[in-house]
């Protein structure tokens, strides 16, 4: 045996140097090279393994190179490459060189994001529809060319294939929003009504409304966000919005009585415009610090209670622990709204507005999360008067000044669940001064509170949910304390959000909003997006009952039935000087249907309805016991 391996080794020595002498290598250089892809010689079976290819010789008399590289052309897209493999998805230009071939089997990729796949059809079944549905026609297809519109499949347009170098990515978003809304609501006739028979203050309440908003998305980011954060972000989102108004009434559509009843409006205004920079890792697990600056959209906490808006400013934000903790801390600059469309303007209104909060996961419990926060509203601002004309700056309620606001907000929320029990809850206290407040005709003391509570269990596709929210009310408007609870920028989600009629529309009264649209306070403000806080309020209580349902994977539904009372009548009283004005102002009934026809939220189509059947109170201040309703059907595209 030992011996059969010397002889072996013997023999395999002397191959090697055979191969290696110049009139070897000149046999086997042939006058026209073959393809790089036909180099490659068939062995037998029984033969030794071939020999390594030889190296270059360095020896300028005999040069190994026997021609120059190749270059390919590969600037078309899903162009294949030379044995026949293609890129997969919407892989878009490749932003590198072309690739150099070189001699033999080496080939350079300057982008190996492109490399390209074999062709493949697993089941032969491919459909044609299949770049753009997703193989929804075609099965199970994992070669797949992609196509722009494509969100899925691989696609330079979201961020799978760089645009710059290999760590550089675009991310195009676009979302159409469409809603058309029917609806009766107390409606001021004005200084001149459409028809004989109107109330003295309240006419013909029926309302026809409709909204189509396209709002456009650029991301340019570069890094590897598949493990780590972004290492810096540039986003800039512009917004087009047109909407119609009709009513039955004039002098509610514009200051200017001869515009009739009904108006149409549209703009264009950048929602979205900021730069974000990672500041570096803290620890292993890649937790971070980041540092955003300019116009972004920020909720401060689970259910938008306090503050949910757009505003121009600083935002340092990151994680610890794993990222089991979560924190924010950011200066705002608040801009001035647009009436009609509700979108921010590059205006700004002389209001700051500080916020740090803190997120703690898997708290006491695990999957209960909580947050702790601290908000600062700061509002000198001047006066203002709408798109359409109307005052909201100063509010017309009362003395009619213009306000200084300094307003701080201690808050505790928390979501998840404990058990089978699903929670969501916050408790916020505000403190701090509102000077020459309109309804109170002096300065007050902010003392005011808002608890919530919502408890829910998952029954397979069916949760059944109870919730109640208290938001104090001033119980004497002339004691110089302002008792009544109201937010920085609201719009929760919750009894119902969107859905419930109560929370999505806006009640006038005189001239100010008992409660604004997108808001579940009664605040008797000039005007929720545009006006300021007013802390001598009403107040607010709400009981909500209802359930959330997944009837099918496309099809969800949601109920919720509210009943609402004001905490405190007596500033409602002061302001209409009308005495023994009941609490309780109504119950809604809402319904809700939502479905996604490609399983997917690409398509979303939402219908519903509510129904508000006005309680004693609500007779007592609108002189109408009338039904109130709404309905509405909206279509959201999002690619």
């Amino acid at each position: 045996m030992g011996g059969t391996r010397q002889c072996s080794g013997a023999t395999l020595a002397a191959i090697v140097v055979w191969l290696a002498l110049p009139t070897h290598a000149a046999a086997q250089e042939a006058p026209e090279p073959p393809p790089p892809a036909e180099t490659r010689t068939e062995s037998p079976a029984s033969a030794e393994p071939p020999a390594k290819p030889p190296v270059a010789n360095t020896d300028a008399d005999e040069p190994r190179l026997a021609f120059p590289p190749t270059i390919i052309d590969v600037d078309e897209t899903f162009r294949p490459l030379e044995d026949g493999r293609t890129t997969l998805g919407f892989a878009g230009a490749s932003p590198m060189a072309p690739r150099n071939v070189i001699p033999r089997d080496t080939v350079a990729l300057p982008d190996r994001w492109r490399i390209g796949w074999p062709s493949w059809d697993r089941y032969g079944r491919q459909a044609p529809t299949d770049r753009v549905l997703m193989n929804a026609m075609g099965g199970d297809v994992p070669f797949t060319l992609g196509h722009p519109l494509n969100p899925y499949d691989r696609n330079v347009l979201k961020g799978d294939y760089p645009i710059v170098g290999d760590d550089i990515f675009l991310n195009v978003t676009a979302v159409s929003d469409t809603l058309l809304n029917f609806r009766k609501l107390p409606t001021p006739s004005g200084v001149s009504a459409s028809r004989p028979g109107s109330f003295d203050f309240f006419g013909d309440g029926e309302q026809l409304f409709f909204s189509q908003t396209a709002l456009l998305s650029f991301d340019i980011f570069q890094g590897n966000t598949s493990f780590r954060p972004v290492d810096w972000l540039i986003r800039v989102s512009p917004a087009f919005n047109f909407n119609y108004l009709r009513l039955q009434e004039d002098n509610n559509v514009d200051i200017d009585v001869r515009k009739g009843d009904s108006r149409d409006d549209s703009h264009v205004l950048l929602q979205e415009a900021f730069f974000e920079l990672h500041l570096g890792d803290t620890s292993h697990e890649f937790d971070f610090a980041a540092v955003r600056a300019g116009r972004q959209l920020f909720v401060s906490d689970f259910r938008g209670f306090i503050y949910n808006d757009i505003g121009d400013g600083v935002r340092l934000l990151g994680n610890l622990d794993s990222n089991r903790i979560q924190y924010n801390v950011a200066y705002f600059f608040q801009n001035e709204k647009d009436t009609n469309s509700g979108l921010s303007e590059l205006d700004w209104r002389d209001q700051q507005v500080l916020i740090a909060n803190l997120y703690i996961q898997d708290f006491i419990w695990l999957g209960y999360t909580t947050q702790f926060s601290f908000h600062w509203n700061r509002d000198r601002s001047g006066q203002r008067f709408d798109t359409n004309g109307f005052l909201v700056r100063p509010s017309l309620a009362g003395s009619v000044t213009l306000q200084e606001i300094d307003a701080f907000y201690l808050g505790w929320a928390g979501d998840g669940h404990i058990g089978r029990l699903n929670v969501n809850h916050a408790f916020y206290y505000v403190t701090g001064k509102d000077r020459d407040n309109p309804i109170a005709g002096r300065d007050v003391d902010i003392n005011a509170f808002l608890g919530a509570l919502e408890l829910s269990v998952d029954i397979d596709w069916f949760r059944p949910k109870v919730s109640f929210l208290y938001a104090s009310g001033d119980s004497d408007p002339n004691d110089g304390a302002g008792g009544g609870f109201d937010a920085i920028f609201d719009n929760s989600f919750f009894a119902g959000g969107p859905s419930s009629f109560y929370h999505s529309q806006a009640f006038r009264l005189l001239g100010v909003d008992l409660t604004g649209p997108n808001s579940s306070y009664n605040t008797l403000a000039g005007a929720r997006a545009e006006g300021q806080a007013n802390f001598v309020n009403p107040g607010t209580i709400i009981a909500n009952a209802g359930f959330d349902a997944e009837i099918t994977p496309r099809l969800r539904a949601s109920f919720n039935a509210n009943s609402i009372w004001m905490a405190d009548t007596s500033s409602v009283e002061l302001f209409l000087n009308q005495n023994d004005i009941d609490n309780h102002l109504g119950v809604e009934t809402n319904l809700v249907l939502q479905w996604r026809p490609l399983l997917n939220n690409n398509i979303i189509i939402t219908g519903g309805g509510s129904l508000f059947f006005p309680g004693k109170g609500f007779e007592d201040i609108y002189e109408s016991d009338d039904t109130l309703w709404q309905g509405f059907i909206g279509l959201t595209l999002t690619f």
